[in-house]
C-alpha cells in the first residue's frame, strides 16, 4: 500500500542533546549512492562491475518557528558547528505510525538556508551528508 508523503517524520540528535522529533517539518529527502569498480578484463565483450562504498546525502525543509523550539533548534544550529565529526544522528520515517520502518544514519549538517518571501511562510532548508553506516528497515 502506498504511503502519503504528509505522514513522514524526522528525528535528530546531536552530541549535546537527546533525540527528538523535528517539529514544523515540511519535507525530507535522502539519496543513497553506491560506488562501482569495473572488473572487465581483456577479451570480455561486456563490462562487469562490483559494488563499492556507499554514501548518502539529503535534506529537510522546516518552517521557521520564532518560538525557538529546542526540538528542531539543534537541527538548525548544527550547521554552525566546526570540527564536526558526524555526531548528528537522523532517523527518517516514511510513516510516522510505524516506528520500526526507518532509515538511520550519522550525519554532518552541511548547509542551512534561511528564506523569507513576502506573503509566504518562512522556511529553513537543511542539507546533510551521511558518515558511516546507513541503516534501513523500510
Amino acid at each position: 500500500m502506498a504511503t502519503k508523503g504528509d505522514v513522514g517524520k524526522l528525528m535528530f540528535n546531536n552530541a549535546g542533546g537527546t533525540e527528538a522529533i523535528v517539529s514544523d517539518l515540511r519535507a525530507w529527502n535522502l539519496s543513497i549512492t553506491k560506488d562501482t569498480q569495473e572488473t572487465t578484463v581483456m577479451g570480455d565483450t561486456f563490462k562487469t562491475f562490483v559494488g563499492g562504498q556507499i554514501s548518502g546525502e539529503g535534506g529537510a525543509t522546516v518552517l521557521y518557528n520564532a518560538s525557538g523550539n529546542s526540538d528542531y533548534q539543534a537541527f538548525i544550529d548544527d550547521a554552525l558547528a566546526t570540527g564536526d565529526n558526524g555526531d548528528g544522528l537522523i532517523e527518517l520515517f516514511p510513516d510516522r505510525d510505524t516506528a520500526a520502518k526507518k532509515i538511520a544514519a550519522s550525519v554532518i549538517i552541511t548547509n542551512a538556508e534561511h528564506s523569507a518571501t513576502m506573503g509566504e511562510i518562512e522556511e529553513i532548508a537543511i542539507t546533510f551528508i551521511t558518515t558511516g553506516t546507513i541503516n534501513s528497515t523500510v
